[in-house]
């Protein structure tokens, strides 16, 4: 696909995906006469800003294919023009009023609580740290500074525990079971997920009393299962419990201070909560004067599948079973037994009843070399073992099924789908380009360049 294809395909969805992250500036016009700052690669109507730092972040988020692999010059000239395109359509779908869903609503009063506590929490380690630093005490790295922060804020707390309690809630949390190394990730999500048991006269208990009042085994449960399961700590010791308590109690704390000084006004507060609001009415605009008004007869849809009845075709494709094992003996022995048919039907009948599917289709634009491999050797053939990324592949191949052409009735659902995806692009690209046409939009040449030159890092990847 060309450059223009690449981008031209994630033009709508890169709109609205990146307002979610890609920060805003507003009132920064610069002053008449003079050069952008080399942080800024446009203004829009000499009131928005998109920055080096938002184009770095709006590419991250986009992979390959829908944009570019590399930086070139004429990739990042359209990847920008993209972005001044979400902020005139940002501008111009915070000028009407629009009225939030109960489930919108909950999601700007979820983000204003989140990113008030995140202040709240930095103000108090930048508070702390700076306490050490006078102290002459060593700096230290942003986990034990948080929990450093917490033990001294705590401390003052004169937190008194119901130690027997504790000890009843870090056995159950030891007895929640530890997620299998070789299990799928549904099932190690499914183990993570899982709530202690505890009895049923200790969910309303006081686990502790403190000078910000107290904390109920039902709050700890609470904020358990409020965390996402793949960042849970393993809980198993008494001490560890009490971390839980104190990690709550801590929290109140910041609450208190946030309330306490107005934290809900701070300006990284009203940018997100300006961020989340333009990226819900950029949708109900979109939504609107674009996907509203195409149309989805009967009549509209035959012609857009007459254009080309054999794009609906179902391809020719191979039935296969396919196994992929740690070491190349064992998949040699496993080449032997799918010789068999017998064997390799009850190979695949066991694996279903372990939810494992050992059997699939293949065809040439899922899997070209393996498509064309068992062409060329048969039905009935066994193939392997072949070296993959993920260990050693065996593949016996069970029937060849020949293309297959399909009806409008039989893919009206499929027509529809990519009927409304394919005019909704081009109206986007419309609606975005009548947009520019009438914007001031003045381009930091030096700046463009520049981010051209220097590239963008890889991200680094968390271990």
């Amino acid at each position: 696909m060309s450059l223009r294809g690449h981008i031209r395909r994630a033009g709508s969805l890169l709109v609205l995906a990146s307002l979610a992250a890609a920060p805003v500036a507003l009132g920064a016009k610069p002053p008449a006469g003079h050069a952008l700052p080399d942080s800024v690669l446009a203004v829009i109507d000499g009131s928005r800003t998109v920055t080096v730092g938002a184009f770095r972040r709006g590419w991250g988020q986009v992979a390959a294919p829908s944009r570019p692999d590399s930086l070139t010059p004429e990739a990042a000239r359209r990847f920008l023009d993209l972005l001044v395109g979400k902020e005139l359509l940002a501008a111009r779908a915070s000028g009407e009023k629009w009225e939030w869903t109960s489930i919108e609503s909950a999601q700007i009063a979820n983000l204003r609580d989140r990113t008030m506590m995140r202040v709240a929490l930095d103000s108090t380690l930048a508070t702390f740290a700076r306490a050490r630093a006078a102290r002459g005490e060593a700096a230290l790295d942003g986990v034990a500074l948080g929990v450093a922060a917490r033990e001294s804020t705590v401390a003052r707390l004169e937190v008194r525990y119901d130690e027997l309690l504790i000890e009843r809630l870090a056995k159950a949390w030891a007895a929640l079971p530890k997620p299998s190394a070789d299990s799928s990730i549904w099932s190690r999500l499914r183990t993570m997920g899982r709530m202690p048991a505890i009895l049923p006269a200790d969910s309303a208990r006081v686990v502790a009393s403190s000078g910000i009042g107290t904390s109920r085994v039902a709050d700890l449960l609470d904020a358990w299962k409020k965390l996402n399961p793949i960042v849970r700590p393993r809980v198993e010791t008494v001490e560890q419990v009490r971390d839980l308590v104190k990690n709550g109690l801590f929290e109140r704390v910041l609450r208190r201070n946030a309330e306490r000084a107005g934290f809900d006004r701070h300006p990284a507060v009203i940018r997100a909560l300006v961020r989340q609001e333009e990226l819900l009415a950029s949708q109900y605009y979109v939504t609107r004067e674009v996907y509203r008004s195409i149309p989805t007869d009967s009549a509209t849809l035959r012609r857009y599948y007459d254009r080309d009845p054999d794009l609906w075709t179902v391809p020719a494709r191979l039935n296969v079973v396919r196994l992929v094992l740690p070491d190349r003996s064992e998949a040699a022995r496993m080449a032997v037994r799918l010789r068999d048919p017998a064997e390799a039907d009850t190979l695949v009948a066991r694996g279903l009843r372990q939810r494992v599917n050992y059997g699939g289709e293949i065809t040439a634009a899922s899997d070209s070399a393996l498509f064309a491999a068992a062409m060329r050797s048969g039905t009935g053939t066994v193939l392997g073992p072949d070296s993959v990324r993920t260990g050693w592949q065996v593949v016996r191949v069970n029937a060849v099924l020949p293309a297959q052409g399909r009806t409008f009735g039989e893919v009206k659902d499929l027509v529809l789908r990519a009927w409304s995806d394919e005019e909704g692009e081009r109206r986007m690209q419309a609606l975005l380009a009548s947009m520019r046409r009438r914007a001031n939009v003045v381009v930091n040449e030096t700046a463009l360049a520049r981010l051209v030159s220097d590239g963008i890092p890889a991200p680094v990847r968390q271990r």
